[in-house]
């Protein structure tokens, strides 16, 4: 087979190589050179072409969003990190929810049930879930299993996995870009810090746990010009489009008005702190938790979940669903700061 592929061939008949691509060329109709992603075929994204991402802060919120990330085509998980080695204590939306969700990602019908232990937890008077599995190890479990599928033998290096944001972004030099579903209270630094490192952001709402903090995010991110953005999606939806063309079109007259309310909170609010030490979990970084916040012994009563009604690490239902039901409003009605506002009393 070699010989006979040889035999004729453009070297033997005394014709460059040059020489006879040229000829080939003109020849051709409509011959061009393509991207190798073309070649591959639809869909095909060249390694080349995709964005390295770490998934910092990979709890059950945090492991929704990678899973999110994963499945677009151009994107690469190559490391994730989180104070928590595993927990099988995180709030799952529905029954087998992780379970489901990974089995949907890696295309297969069986498997992965222990991301679901679905233990009940009573999040509210009255909302009950079932419990999940999350963490560093989990996640990283998930990343693995993922890629570990699609690639030839020997070609996957596997997913790096952090306890400490800082050493990530110091040791993992092939990120690209990072997404932060941490606590409230730590999105700031985490998101200052990977831009700082030339490294592009994708920030869980809400943006920051101050109004200071989000000043100066928004200050370094001018400075740094990465690629910076809230997971604040329904500005971009169709529906607020919608919205904004009836109001400004003056369909409904003037707006004088508008309430606005949430299901939240799901957790405790305006409790006393707790006075007992419980022993922090087997694998779980108590002081980096904690972050910028005070120090306190661990309890039970500020993770998982039920961090957001303690003013320390979360902005309450504030800054979780109003987030995006604000947006909407500021949007639709071109609001500036507000002149006023009624003190909303938090969990100190």
């Amino acid at each position: 087979m070699k010989n006979q592929l040889r035999s004729g061939s453009s070297l033997e008949s005394g014709v460059s190589r040059r020489e006879f691509l040229g000829q080939s060329a003109a020849a051709a109709i409509g011959f061009s050179i393509v991207p190798r992603r073309v070649l591959g075929g639809a869909g095909y994204v060249a390694p080349s072409d995709k964005v390295n991402i770490a998934f910092i802060g990979v709890g059950a919120q945090g492991l929704r969003v990678m899973l999110h990330f994963l499945k677009e085509a151009d994107v690469q998980g190559v490391a994730v990190c989180d104070v928590n080695k595993s927990g099988a204590n995180y709030p799952q939306w529905s029954t087998h929810e992780f379970c489901h969700s990974v089995r949907k990602l890696l295309g297969v019908d069986s498997g992965w049930d222990w991301l679901s232990p679905d233990q009940p937890i009573q999040l509210s008077h009255t909302l009950a879930v079932t419990s999940g599995v999350a963490g560093r190890e989990p996640c990283q479990k998930i990343v693995d299993g993922y890629y570990g599928t699609q690639t030839r033998s020997g070609q996957y290096k596997g997913c790096a996995a952090y306890s400490d944001f800082r050493e990530l972004l110091e040791k993992q030099k092939d990120v690209d870009a990072v997404v932060v579903c941490t606590t409230d209270n730590l999105h700031a630094a985490v998101s200052a810090a990977a831009m700082r490192k030339g490294k592009h952001v994708f920030c869980q709402k809400p943006l920051t746990h101050t109004i200071y903090e989000a000043r100066r995010i928004a200050e370094i991110a001018r400075e740094t010009g990465v690629a910076t953005q809230i997971a604040v999606g329904n500005q971009a939806s169709e529906a607020t489009r919608q919205l904004c063309e009836w109001i400004w079109d003056g369909a409904i007259g003037p707006v004088r008005e508008v309430k606005n309310w949430s299901s939240r909170p799901f957790w405790p609010q305006g409790v006393e702190r707790p006075k007992e030490t419980e022993p922090a979990p087997e694998g779980l970084d108590w002081d980096m938790w904690l972050g910028p916040a005070p120090q306190r012994p661990f309890n039970h009563a500020y993770l998982p979940f039920v961090w957001r009604g303690w003013a320390d690490f979360g902005c309450g239902a504030l800054g979780d669903m109003g987030s995006y039901s604000f947006d909407t409003i500021f949007r639709v009605l071109k609001l500036d700061a507000p002149l006023s506002g009624i003190e909303f009393e938090r969990s100190l």
